[in-house]
């Protein structure tokens, strides 16, 4: 039973090897690229906010109620949300997780 798990572990360890390296390369661009969509994130939340501003108000053209100035700020808050700590930089936070655990598994083989 013991030589089964030392055949396992050499068979695994390259895959391991290359796990714990593109993890650690991941995190590290998610956390960086992280702060560029929250800048844009909030970017794109102002445009929003101008977008609604122009549909309720009509400023600063003065035309209140246009359908496709609501459609574009509601894409514009969706797409802050996306961009936002909640949305993408979360997820692959997430799925780099799940990835970290199937390393930690290899290695308790």
């Amino acid at each position: 039973m013991k030589a089964l798990r030392v055949f396992f572990k050499i068979l695994l360890f390259p895959l391991s090897l290359l796990l714990t390296i593109f993890v650690a390369v991941s995190m590290f661009l998610i956390e960086h690229f992280a702060v560029i969509f929250n800048i844009f994130s909030g970017i794109m939340f102002f445009g929003a906010l101008a977008g609604y501003a122009q549909y309720l108000f009509g400023w600063p053209i003065g035309s209140a109620g246009n359908t496709a100035t609501l459609q574009l700020a509601v894409f514009g808050t969706v797409f802050a949300f996306i961009l936002s700590p909640y949305g993408l930089p979360m997820l692959a936070m997430w799925l780099i997780d799940k990835l970290e655990g199937l390393n930690c598994a290899i290695k308790s083989i």
